[in-house]
């Protein structure tokens, strides 16, 4: 079971407001350096935590959310509002505010909601 996905970023505060506008995030901690400059947010999606970590521009290839029935209409409503960089049957594919690839998935059912 993964417990933690990092991703770097020069500005975690800026990142952060995006993904906290997916489906199912909730912020839940901030850490700072000593000078009081913002060095991690943490969001957690279910059992994952994701930190977005100030430094340099590093992530995955992709990041891919799971989509659950309770969320859908919150799903439909983000994907609306962002632009969509690629589709499969099973995958829709977009940028978060610092370029990284995230996606949802409904494999291994067909993708339906776009």
């Amino acid at each position: 079971m993964i417990h933690h996905i990092a991703i770097g970023t020069p500005d975690p505060s800026h990142l952060a407001a995006f993904y906290l506008k997916i489906p199912g995030a909730k912020q839940i901690q901030e850490f700072h350096y000593p000078s009081g400059l913002l060095r991690s947010v943490w969001i957690e999606f279910g059992q994952v935590i994701l930190m977005l970590e100030e430094g340099e521009k590093k992530s995955s290839r992709a990041l891919v959310f799971s989509l659950t029935e309770n969320e859908k209409s919150d799903w439909i409503q983000f994907l609306t509002q962002i632009e969509i960089q690629n589709k499969t049957e099973y995958t829709v594919y977009f940028l978060d505010t610092d370029g990284n690839l995230l996606g949802l998935s409904n494999y291994p059912e067909k993708l339906r909601i776009i």
